[in-house]
């Protein structure tokens, strides 16, 4: 079937061109310029370009086609009219009649023939732009082996027989091996979850419209099935879009995941200001500043105490050890004259020892 409607399409475009080759020309540019103008209004639409060039293209080329069509119908105008002053001149009025029915007829029949011939190129097209975008996505997907995951974002894969880093395209994920950076809320879950995904397992690539970053890395939409991996991240919270600066092909997938997890509140989108869509300049973290220590109480001083009084010898004493002059007589017991006299110093001014200077005072008392 493919076959047989490649030759009809063919022949259909030679008959063209050799019947009305002004017209054929001008279809076959025109279509052409306003395909270009629709690849460039899809273009816009994926990355919310407002631009009135895709629109200037395609009308470009629709002008192409009406006016070859009405060149072409001019160019048939004027030999169909010296063919009928050529006949006029010849033949009788009769066949001048034929003649003109005839190439009403005609006319007719090339009109019809045309729409045909239109009709079947817009299908052919559509068909066959069709099965080579069909072919193109399943060549471009790269079949390899996960080795390692890097982070959330980063895969190594053997590619070629090489082992080649991976990014994945449009997402980015939170820090957890950054030279420059602390390990970021979130972070190690997004690499866990990969690591359970796709360590050691078989993916396939399908490579950006630039395959290859300022670090060398490889950038690609990595599937897993019919889901790419990043989908799977966005879904989970683990990842936001960001870096839209390579290929958009996605964008509007990765922004309906997305839209579930912000929706629900989870991952990134948990902590207030911490992710953003499409973002530039990664994840806004600050590492929360540690809360000081409390104070220690202040330990209440401790309550003034009473001095205690001092008692000195003298204030137990009988008699002022200063005073009078005292002997045994004063005192009613040995003791009382005993602390007197030790009261009264070591020369014993009052003399109460005696004269065996033993120490004791007045030892005839009791």
């Amino acid at each position: 079937m493919q076959v047989f409607l490649t030759i009809l399409f063919i022949i259909i475009i030679i008959s063209l061109i050799v019947s009305f080759p002004v017209a054929a020309l001008a279809l076959i540019i025109g279509i052409g310029i306003a395909v270009w103008g629709n690849k460039e209004r899809k273009i816009n639409k994926e990355i919310s370009a407002q631009s009135k060039k895709p629109a200037i293209i395609i009308l470009l080329g629709v002008f192409i086609i009406i006016g070859g069509f009405s060149l072409q119908g001019a160019i048939t105008d004027d030999v169909a009219s010296e063919s009928s002053e050529d006949n006029n001149s010849v033949a009788p009025k009769e066949d001048n009649e034929e003649s003109a029915i005839e190439a009403t007829n005609e006319d007719t029949e090339n009109a019809a023939k045309n729409d045909t011939a239109e009709n079947s190129e817009e299908t052919l097209d559509t068909h066959s732009e069709n099965k080579s975008t069909s072919e193109s996505d399943n060549e471009e997907l790269i079949t390899t082996t996960v080795t390692r995951v890097v982070d959330g974002d980063t895969l190594e894969v053997n590619y070629n027989g090489t082992t080649e880093d991976v990014r994945l395209l449009l997402v980015d994920t939170p820090e957890t091996v950054h030279p420059n950076k602390p390990v970021e809320p979130f972070g190690p879950e997004a690499s866990q979850f990969v690591k359970d995904t796709v360590q050691g397992k078989e993916v396939q690539l399908k490579l950006g419209i630039e395959e290859r970053d300022k670090y060398d890395r490889l950038l690609a939409y990595v599937y897993i099935g019919d889901t790419t991996l990043q989908e799977m991240l966005l879904e989970e919270g683990l990842a936001a879009t960001a870096y839209l600066y390579n290929d958009l092909t996605m964008l509007e997938e990765f922004h309906a995941a997305q839209q579930t997890a912000i929706d629900a509140g989870i991952g990134v989108w948990s902590i207030p200001g911490y992710a953003t869509v499409d973002q530039e300049n990664g994840f806004q973290y600050e590492e929360p500043e540690p809360e000081p220590a409390p104070e220690p109480e202040p330990v209440p001083e401790p309550e003034p105490q009473p001095e205690p009084e001092v008692t000195t010898p003298s204030s137990n004493l009988k008699y002022d050890p200063a005073g009078p002059d005292r002997d045994c007589g004063d005192f009613s017991t040995q003791s009382e004259a005993q602390a007197f006299m030790e009261a009264s110093g070591a020369s014993d001014p009052h003399r109460l020892d005696g004269n065996d200077n033993d120490g004791l005072a007045c030892e005839s008392l009791p």
